[in-house]
């Protein structure tokens, strides 16, 4: 496992800042609070999400105040969320921004942090102490289990 996850961390085609996009939203839509507050307090702020944007990965929608490309990224990772597969117009928006390896990289990035939340749930873990708090459940996605944190 630690060579896939290492692979895609240190060594991917997406940008730092797109794969923090897409890791917080997969583990914020798996109300994955450990691993979400993991890359928050380390790899996402690394990479440049801010605490307000990391906050809106775990909140329902798509506001306007992202860019196309990382809307792109949000709407495809509910929609492989919510369905285990991409429309076409989800498909559409994310060619106008990554070449195919880049989305083939998205794919494997999405199913790899969904299997690490089954497993951080699963195995109840909880919230590191140094780690990002899961933003309160106003309107976001379900929190961790309350007896997990």
């Amino acid at each position: 496992m630690f060579a896939l996850g290492a692979g895609l961390l240190g060594h991917g085609l997406l940008p730092a800042i797109d794969r923090e996009i897409v890791i917080a939203r997969v583990t914020a839509r798996a109300g994955c609070g450990y691993e979400w507050g993991v890359h928050a307090a380390t790899l996402a702020q690394q990479a440049g999400l801010s605490l307000e944007q990391l906050r809106a990965t775990a909140v329902a929608g798509v506001d306007a105040s992202w860019p196309p490309r990382h809307a792109a990224l949000l709407v495809a990772v509910d929609e492989l969320h919510e369905t285990a597969r991409l429309s076409q117009p989800a498909w559409d928006a994310l060619r106008v921004h990554y070449e195919d390896a880049q989305l083939l990289e998205f794919l494997v990035l999405t199913g790899w942090y969904r299997t690490i939340s089954h497993l951080a749930n699963g195995l109840l873990l909880r919230e590191e102490p140094w780690g990002t708090p899961f933003p309160p459940s106003h309107g976001s996605f379900p929190p961790p289990h309350e007896g997990d944190r």
